[in-house]
């Protein structure tokens, strides 16, 4: 597997100017507390747009330096089969902003499990503009040359299941509980013509220490997170933290993991994203096979209280016909 030589810190180039929020700011933001409900409103600006920066072809040849790589892994997890994983995480499709965008870039160099995944990304990509029609400069993911609403595009995918990667956009405006309930509305919208498909959603990722914009503040993020977490954990979906492993360990994205010392990532960080990645799907799977040994279980002890049911109807049967001739001995 492909990794990042680990010397003190990361190094690795970067992939620089993916900026989804731009210079778009709606709420002040102070370090010694958590935005309130007044500084951070429920939406009411349907049609409030956020501006987009691309990415230039020199920023995107620098990303693509690969004079960093080894094949020495960072860490020395258990792994599944390079088939297991093509597998599973083949028929998973992945959803996101420039952020997820950043990993779809980073696979497609790659030449193991995670060169087989679908991404559906967009810049600037958020649960509020995904809910908006798809129309003029709102983003929304593009299938086959055209911009679609997800839900109208993952019907025509096949897949079985999809990790959804978004709130940093929404978050720039809006606080946690108000991104948690149209986050929610998004994944009903998905069940509706998808209702077969696995849901997994993943954390948002800090930003770097010092560097909040708007709502977009590190204890917001943890906040979010943790309802996100607990609204999968009801429902019954998966949930992914990929926000700690690429953190400084205090609550912020670790600087030297960032492309623009703000929100995006370094290919370094994509590297841990795919050791995580192969940690959840040992988890998903040990989990599957439990569930479906516990279920063979239950069919085998059902089994067996037919079987005793039936012994027990056939004696009182036996024993029914025994005093049903009897009886008539005794008449006749």
């Amino acid at each position: 597997m492909r990794k990042f030589r680990k010397q003190g810190k990361f190094l690795c180039i970067a992939i620089v100017g993916m900026l989804v929020l731009g210079d778009y700011t709606t709420c002040s933001v102070y370090a010694s507390e958590l935005p309130s409900v007044d500084v951070c409103p429920e939406p009411t600006d349907e049609a409030e747009m956020i501006n987009i920066t691309e990415l230039t072809d020199e920023q995107s040849a620098g990303y693509y330096d690969d004079s960093v790589l080894t094949d020495d892994p960072i860490t020395g997890i258990a792994e599944l089969t390079d088939e297991q994983l093509s597998e599973y995480y083949g028929d998973s499709v992945f959803i996101g902003d420039s952020i997820m965008e950043g990993f779809r870039i980073y696979s497609v160099r790659q030449d193991n499990f995670v060169h087989d995944i679908q991404f559906l990304t967009a810049i600037s990509y958020s649960v509020h503009n995904e809910m908006r029609p798809v129309k003029g400069n709102i983003p929304h993911p593009e299938y086959q040359g055209k911009k679609y609403h997800v839900w109208d595009i993952l019907p025509l995918l096949g897949k079985k299941r999809v990790f959804i990667l978004l709130g940093t956009n929404d978050l720039v405006s809006y606080g946690p509980e108000s991104n948690r309930d149209k986050y929610k509305e998004l994944i009903d919208k998905i069940l509706e013509t998808s209702p077969d498909l696995e849901i997994h959603i993943v954390s948002v990722t800090y930003t770097v220490k010092g560097k909040e914009k708007g709502c977009l503040y590190n204890p917001a993020i943890d906040i979010y997170n943790g309802l996100l977490q607990e609204m999968a954990e009801e429902n019954g979906w998966g949930y992914i933290d990929l926000c700690t492993v690429i953190s400084d360990g205090e609550g912020s994205l670790e600087a030297s993991l960032s492309s623009d010392n703000f929100v995006h990532l370094k290919i370094a960080a994509y590297a841990l994203w795919e050791d995580e990645l192969i940690n959840y799907a040992n988890a998903m799977l040990l989990e599957a096979e439990a569930e479906e040994e516990a279920g063979e279980e239950d069919v085998e002890a059902s089994g067996e209280e037919d079987a005793e049911t039936s012994g027990e109807e056939a004696g009182e049967a036996e024993e029914t016909e025994a005093g049903y001739t009897q009886e008539n001995e005794w008449e006749l």
